[in-house]
């Protein structure tokens, strides 16, 4: 043991003594003489001398506000109803872990100290650390309100301000509103207008898609016209094929067919030439329509936009002048009451003015001096009007300021008081130096409000002087009261402008809402006109989609008309062929005729008879040869004029496939920006509809979120009542446990008053026990019934001892399993408040760490007694600190040391003689219920660490460091 361990427990004695002696005399102890020791802001090392904050009770702060405010007696107190209720925190749960009932917590005994510094469960250390969590946040809920409290004090100003502001522009309010009539009269002339031309422009397209229906049966008409054609090509090839004796008929036919096909190439290429430019035209008409229609829409979309922004602003506006109004109206009711009174003064002076005519004639250069002077009272008086206006103001913001004080300071004492009694148990946590940090922030925040408070009482005090030195100045003005009459009039004719203007302006404001309806309504009319609109163009894309479709399938049945033509060529030189071949056949049948003749000249026997028949068939080939050579000429001149036509035609298709060429990449362009014009209005509505779908998402979200809010408000009511029950109960049983532990203190007191007495007949029994050749002796004889009837006390003691040491360690289990089920109701209560607190705190990131530390602990409480600093903290701390404070720091933790050992070695001492003054069934007993009962309960039959309860007291009325005096 080092000298300054027993420096240490020599002062702590030396203030123990001295303690018990003021008890004793009556006197309470002093505050300021002492050794500071172990401070609760820190592990075992005192802190420097610090400004002690200024703590003013309830009935003087109620005292001052009376001094304050006890001019403005008759004012109106109906602005307390209308001023928003701050937002009070939540009541901070009662210490639940070694935290005592009221009368312990005022004198708590030695042994609860020591063993909440040397024997803290883990469960209670987590338990402790939720409650300085709660603090924190309790800390930090009480700062925010405090910024709120700023934040009210600052809007309250600047809602003064503009409401004085405002009074004034009351006027120019309305002239506001009148311009923002016409120019919504103006955009309505314009919607009208937009309107009719929409109508035009839908007439228009109408109009186009009707000629594009006429178009389309023009097509179908020049295609029933092809299938005719390609019919008649057909019955003409197989009249072709039939016969040869019917070649020229069908040569005329083929060349009709011929004619009719060119006649109806020329007219269908013509039909369909013209068809196609103005089906150009008309696409190029209905872009530019589609594309004004576009602009035209995006225009309206604009000026929708800015008509509903318009309208919301005249809505703020509205609300605005009927708040300026209502408030007007206000001030004219306090006017009108000032005017009463001022009339009821007037007519008393109107009395005096007719018992002092007779002194009027002497008294008028008096009476013309004394309306100057009026008149620059009656602008002292509407200037002091608004000074007391504002002092009003500031009044209320003085009481709202003075009633947060109040609850702040409340909340701060009580989180002083709970944090005093936290940091006596957790004086080894590293986390108490955010905790005093953050309390004292809030005692400077404190002190702060207290010096504006200060400084606010006396600005009302300066304030209060001028307003009677104002009033003393107002009853010197008020001999005069001529005066008061032309101001009554002015008053009633200014009252009388503004009822008017009051009247006005709600007529002025029901013109407006009955325009605003119309607006809305016409609004709704454009916006169904023109969702009308984009359905019809919509309907005019499909349809001219499907115009160039027939378009494109007309173009793909003129090739195949083409083609058939040249199939018709084809058999028609097939046809050609065929007709050689007959003259190829007909040359052949030549000498078969000569040899016809030469039996015709050896069978004269018939020549007479068959010379007509010659003559006949002589006369017929030579007709049939003209009409062949004919034929031939004939068949020679088609073939060139085939030819002609063919040249012809495969120049007109080329031109025709050059067109068309040209057509179809127009039309692909045309149907592009088509299609993109179609992709684009999609687009946009797809757009509003996943606008629409958003905005529905996001209000069911915030229903949802809401529910969810009232539900956990709910769970955190039930599982505050059930905390708050549980406590009560926990409560319960520590009572029952201190009183076990005090009977359990007695009865050991009592077993070593009679070990003592056992060691005394023990020693006088072995002093007899060397004469035991004498005879017993009658005082022998009653030692030895003595010794055996302590031992009997001492064994029914024994018995005594165990059975309210099961008690205790069976209310100890009790209390254990409800520290538990606290500690998890608590766990729950503050993940469900961090889960709703989360977004908005600004320590969300830095809670999640603490398990770690949590973990860590246990270990290092259950090693070692005393619990120590950590050397980084020790060295952050003592870094700050000055040579001095480092100097009393060190000798106090040194007499601190030296004072455990002492009381530690003491213990032990005792329980070694207590252990061998126990006879052996309480050995085996004690054996059996230790191992029994384990480590939970072995804290409470230790030895106190401060010898006794008489040695500690605990004085309720100290704050911030504990004082051994």
């Amino acid at each position: 043991m080092s000298e300054d361990d027993r420096a240490v427990k020599a002062a702590r004695a030396k203030a123990m003594l001295k303690k018990r002696q003021a008890k004793k005399t009556g006197t309470p102890p002093s505050h300021t003489s002492g050794v500071i020791s172990p401070v609760s802001e820190r592990a075992f090392s005192p802190a420097p001398q610090e400004r002690r904050p200024v703590t003013v009770s309830v009935d003087d702060q109620k005292q001052d506000l009376s001094d304050v405010f006890t001019g403005n007696d008759n004012g109106d107190a109906s602005w307390l109803s209308t001023l928003p209720r701050a937002s009070s925190p939540p009541p901070a749960p009662p210490p639940t872990a070694v935290v005592f009932s009221e009368s312990a917590a005022t004198s708590p005994n030695s042994a609860t100290i020591a063993s909440a510094n040397s024997h803290l469960s883990p469960e209670e250390i987590v338990w402790l650390e939720k409650g300085n969590d709660m603090l924190n946040l309790q800390i930090e809920q009480l700062s925010s309100e405090k910024a709120e409290l700023q934040k009210t004090r600052d809007s309250f100003k600047t809602q003064n301000e503009a409401l004085n502001a405002e009074l004034g522009q009351s006027g120019a309010t309305n002239v506001n509103l009148k311009s923002e009539n016409q120019t919504l009269k103006a955009e309505l002339e314009r919607m009208e207008k937009t309107k009719s031309s929409w109508a035009s422009s839908e007439s228009s397209l109408k109009a186009e898609m009707e000629g594009l229906r006429a178009t389309l049966t023009q097509v179908q008409a020049s295609k029933s016209n092809l299938q005719r054609t390609e019919d008649n090509l057909r019955a003409e090839n197989k009249n072709l094929k039939s016969t040869l004796t019917e070649l020229e008929t069908e040569k005329a036919k083929v060349s009709q067919s011929e004619a009719v096909l060119k006649a109806d190439y020329e007219q269908l290429r013509s039909d369909l030439t013209g068809k196609l430019s103005s089906t150009i035209s008309k696409l190029e008409q209905t872009e530019a329509a589609l594309e004004k229609q576009y602009g035209h829409s995006a225009e309206l979309e604009q000026q929708i936009q800015q008509l509903q922004a318009e309208m919301e602003v005249s809505l703020r506006n509205e609300q605005q002048t009927i708040s300026l109004l209502v408030s007007e109206k206000a001030a004219l009711t306090s006017d009108l009451e000032r005017l009463s009174s001022a009339e009821s003064d007037a007519q008393e002076a109107e009395r005096m003015l007719l018992e002092e005519q007779s002194k009027t004639a002497d008294l008028e250069e008096h009476l013309q001096q004394l309306r100057s002077e009026l008149q620059d009272s009656t602008n002292r008086i509407q200037s002091q009007e608004l000074t007391e206006r504002e002092l009003a103001d500031k009044e209320r913001q003085l009481q709202i300021s003075n009633g947060s004080l109040i609850s702040t300071r409340k909340e701060a004492e009580k989180h002083r008081r709970r944090a005093r009694e936290l940091e006596e148990q957790i004086e080894s946590d590293d986390r108490v130096d955010r905790l005093e940090a953050s309390l004292k922030n809030t005692q400077d925040r404190a002190d702060d409000l207290e010096f504006q408070l200060s400084k606010l009482k006396q600005t009302h005090s300066a304030l209060k002087s001028e307003r009677d030195e104002l009033e003393s100045r107002i009853q010197t003005v008020s001999e005069g009261e001529d005066g008061w009459k032309t101001k009554h009039t002015d008053l009633q004719t200014l009252h009388q402008n503004m009822e008017a203007q009051l009247a006005q302006a709600i007529a002025e404001k029901k013109d407006i809402s009955n325009e605003k309806s119309s607006l809305q309504a016409e609004l709704d009319t454009v916006q169904n006109a023109l969702f009308l609109l984009q359905e019809k163009l919509t309907n005019a894309a499909t349809e001219l989609i499907a115009s160039t479709k027939h378009l494109q399938a007309v173009q793909n049945e003129a090739k195949i008309a083409n083609r058939r033509a040249e199939d018709a060529e084809r058999t028609q030189k097939e046809l050609q062929e065929e007709g050689t071949n007959l003259m190829h056949s007909l040359n052949e049948m030549r000498p078969k005729i000569v040899e016809l003749t030469g039996i015709k000249l050896e069978l004269t026997e018939k020549a007479s008879e068959l010379e007509r028949v010659i003559q006949y068939q002589e006369s017929t080939i030579g007709q049939l040869g003209l009409s062949l050579e004919e034929a031939r000429a004939d068949a020679e001149a088609s073939e060139k004029r085939l030819r002609d036509l063919l040249s012809e035609r495969e120049k007109e298709q080329l031109s025709a496939q050059d067109n068309d060429s040209d057509l179809q990449k127009a039309h692909s362009q045309l149907q592009m920006e088509l299609d993109s014009a179609v992709a684009s209005v999609r687009s946009f509505e797809a757009d509003r509809a996943m606008r629409r779908n958003e905005a529905m998402q996001q209000v069911e979200e915030i229903a949802r979120l809401q529910q969810l809010a009232s539900a956990q408000s709910e769970e955190l009511a039930s599982l505050q009542h059930e905390i708050y029950r549980r406590q009560n109960d926990q409560s319960e049983d520590r009572s029952f446990l201190e009183v076990a532990q005090n009977e359990i203190e007695s009865l050991r007191q009592e077993v070593a008053l009679k070990d003592e007495e056992l060691e005394r007949l023990r020693l006088r029994t072995s002093t007899s026990s060397t004469f035991s050749d004498k005879p017993h002796s009658l005082k022998d004889e009653l030692n030895d019934e003595v010794l055996s009837s302590l031992k009997l006390e001492l064994s029914s003691s024994q018995s005594h001892v165990r059975s309210l040491e099961e008690s205790l360690f069976d209310a100890e289990a009790r209390s254990h399993a409800l520290v538990k089920q606290v500690a998890a109701l608590e766990d729950q209560l503050s993940t469900n408040q961090m889960s709703s607190r989360r977004p908005f705190s600004p320590l969300g990131g830095a809670l999640p760490s603490r398990p770690s530390s949590r973990g860590s602990r246990p270990h290092s409480i259950s090693g070692s007694q005393s619990i120590k600093p950590s050397t980084l903290a020790r060295s952050a701390i003592e870094h700050n600190l000055s040579p001095e404070t480092r100097h009393k720091r060190k000798t106090s933790l040194t007499m601190l040391k030296a004072r455990i050992d002492s009381e530690l070695a003491a213990a032990s001492s005792r329980s070694q003689a207590n252990f061998r003054a126990l006879s052996p069934v309480q050995s085996e007993s004690s054996t059996g219920k230790a191992s029994d009962a384990g480590p939970i309960h072995s804290h409470y039959r230790s030895r106190p660490q401060f010898m006794d309860d008489s040695h500690v007291f605990w004085c309720s009325s100290c704050r911030g460091d504990l004082v051994i005096l």
